[in-house]
């Protein structure tokens, strides 16, 4: 029985990692593709389309996500259909609002960010939008049974035919027009809802009884997640949207293409960020604060062992890097990879230290800090890129994490009392063990022999 529980979780686990990864696959392949295939100028609307994009899925999934994933599984049977059916309405009415929100201001915004194509394929999207509504409720209602096999496969669904659509159409020898990018975007979600959906099937149910209670409850659960992740949101693209008012879109293309390479060392951040959630919510819970002290420091400094490396490869031979990834067209950017490769020294830090606030019953500290950085990330980027031009991004986006970096220290010292000696100790560390991993793998499988 035992070993049948723990094999459920490692398989759980398994999809988990392999759904991030997917993503990550896609992401390099079609940068790699849509860079070949467009103009640098119309790379910068689509990746300006990106940003909405993700905004919006962003926005909605902080305020439901997190809430289905409690309630269902801190309540009866009998009071999941109202659980059900306040995520169902809060599903709709906040993508309604949102589609309304394109349909008045798509044009202006567009214009304010000097790339007025963005309108245009921002109102192809609204097929989209509607459809993300079956996809993120068959999504999460999987997600809250723990049951993470349908959720890769949707994903991978939707990926596979979104890139697999933009593929064919570039092989044709066809130009590649935003608006055919659109589309397949927009069939990829179809396909990923219809995916979602047959695994989902098992857990839904017939009755639809939404209760205005639960709908409170529900928006009040969400709302300091909603606050940290739009504040987040804020910090990751205020650089982007910069570039894009004071220069072009030419300038949105090749400083995103230097934050999607960037993004590259990220991934371990987030699947140990996973990881460390539940665990530190079980000690704090147990009363063990020093065991989230020690969990923290553990995971951050495993993260810089990791991202360490390769962060310096890429700093060291950013030209190399961005052949690899981008089109050649691109190589002018090497300096900004260089200043954005800077980033991984602190990104382990903030993002953790939001794991640990979410995880131990303070989401409000890790909203306000998310939300002064935010602010502060603005100004300071706004006046670099003034003084600096196209490299004042980059460089005000730093200054924003070193004072993010210091904020957050400060909190987790006097709450928790951890310390960059341990996590530099922990990262130090982390190579000799894994040599010692290595070794006793090595020894088993020739003994076996």
């Amino acid at each position: 029985m035992t070993e049948k529980k723990y094999s459920y979780w490692l398989r759980s686990g398994i999809y988990s990692g392999l759904q991030k990864f997917s993503m990550l696959l896609f992401g390099v392949a079609s940068v790699k593709l849509l860079t070949n295939a467009l103009p640098i100028p119309t790379m910068g609307v689509w990746s300006l389309f990106l940003i909405f994009t993700g905004t919006i899925e962003t926005i909605r999934q902080s305020l439901i996500k997190n809430a289905v994933i409690k309630y269902l599984n801190s309540t009866s049977k009998e009071e999941h259909v109202l659980v059900n059916s306040g995520a169902l309405c809060l599903n709709v009415a906040i993508t309604f609002f949102i589609g309304l929100v394109l349909v008045l201001f798509a044009g202006p915004m567009s214009q304010g960010l000097n790339a007025p194509e963005l309108s245009k394929v921002l109102y192809i999207f609204l097929p989209g939008l509607l459809l993300l509504i079956p996809f993120s409720h068959f999504e999460w209602i999987q997600n809250a049974n723990a049951d993470f096999r349908g959720v890769f496969w949707a994903y991978l669904g939707r990926q596979t035919a979104s890139f697999g659509l933009i593929l064919i159409h570039f092989l044709s020898g066809r130009p590649v027009s935003l608006t055919a990018l659109i589309i397949y975007f927009d069939i990829g979600i179809l396909v990923g809802a219809v995916i979602s959906g047959a695994y989902a099937r098992k857990f839904l149910q017939r009755a639809f009884m939404p209760d205005r209670q639960w709908l409170k409850k529900m928006w009040n659960f969400g709302k300091f997640t909603f606050g940290t992740n739009v504040s987040s949101t804020v910090f990751r693209n205020t650089d982007q949207v910069l570039v894009s008012i004071f220069f072009s879109t030419t300038g949105v293309a090749l400083y995103n293409v230097c934050l999607r390479i960037s993004n590259l060392v990220d991934l371990p951040s987030q699947v140990l960020g996973d990881i460390l959630f539940p665990k530190s919510a079980q000690v704090m819970d147990e009363g063990n604060p020093g065991h989230v002290r020690y969990y923290y420091e553990k995971a951050v400094g495993v993260v810089l062992a990791i991202c360490i490396p390769g962060s310096l490869f890429i700093f060291l031979f950013p030209k190399f890097v961005i052949g690899i990834i981008a089109a050649a067209k691109y190589q002018e950017a090497a300096y900004l990879l260089q200043i954005t490769m800077a980033y991984g020294l602190f990104l382990p830090f903030i993002k953790q230290f939001g794991t640990i606030m979410d995880s131990t019953g303070m989401p409000r500290t890790n909203f306000i800090v998310m939300t002064i950085t935010a602010v502060l990330n603005v100004g300071i980027c706004t006046l670099f890129v003034y003084l600096f031009g196209l490299p004042g991004a980059p460089f005000g986006t730093l200054a924003s994490f070193v004072i993010c970096f210091i904020i957050t220290q400060t909190i987790l010292y006097r709450r928790f009392g951890a310390g960059i000696g341990n996590i530099l100790r922990h990262m130090i560390q982390f190579y000799p063990d894994m040599i010692n991993v290595l070794q006793q793998r090595l020894l088993i499988r020739w003994k076996t022999r």
